[in-house]
């Protein structure tokens, strides 16, 4: 059996792999690609190092983790889906606004789904329903752990403009802000959004 790494890399090795983990391995392996998943919006500014979609969902994680205690949320939800939220990118790659704009939310809806799709056949089939909830919760927002989770990826994302504006000037920057500004919607994180920006 092999297990890919990310894009050109793999390990193989002899040994079987029991027939009620084989799904979750192969769920791993597409987790796994996240890690060589560029994330596209930081490339386009010309950077040789970007973060992966992997290194993104960390930050949202440790964001929505703290963030739901705080706020006394259900915890293990909120942390399901900040992981889970940009997981089918392992199929679709890193979409930008620009992309999305240009394929069309309707398009972009449908490869989403048919990758969450396929993804989701890797669970246990007692847990499919589950994440399916969970998925669909988060991009319909209809609680307030999936309303955080969206809020805080946007947060993240600004986050990391701060830190990318530092290396290339704020200007360059500025987009990904306002991109963020147009989604937060919480008084306490647009303050937070605020700080960061300015």
């Amino acid at each position: 059996m092999c297990i890919y790494l990310s894009k050109g890399f793999r390990i193989c090795a002899r040994f079987a792999v029991p027939n009620h983990l084989e799904s979750l391995v192969k769920l791993w392996q597409y987790a796994a690609q996240l890690k060589a998943e560029e994330r596209r919006g930081w490339k386009r500014l010309g950077l040789t190092r970007v973060e992966s979609v992997a290194d993104h969902s960390f930050g949202l994680a440790m964001l929505a983790w703290l963030e739901a205690e705080r706020r006394k949320y259900d915890v293990g939800m909120v942390l399901k889906l900040a992981l889970i939220h940009d997981l089918e990118e392992a199929i679709t790659g890193d979409l930008t606004p620009a992309d999305k704009r240009i394929l069309g939310a309707p398009e972009v809806h449908r490869a989403r789904r048919r990758a969450m799709d396929e993804l989701i056949q890797n669970l246990p089939s007692n847990l499919r329903g589950s994440y399916r909830r969970l998925w669909t919760d988060l991009r319909l927002l209809r609680t307030k752990e999936a309303l955080l989770v969206h809020e805080l990826d946007k947060l993240e994302m600004a986050f990391q403009a701060a830190r990318v504006g530092r290396r290339v000037g704020r200007t360059r920057v500025q987009g990904f802000f306002q991109s963020a500004a147009r989604e937060i919607r919480d008084p306490e994180l647009s303050r937070v959004l605020n700080q960061i920006a300015s």
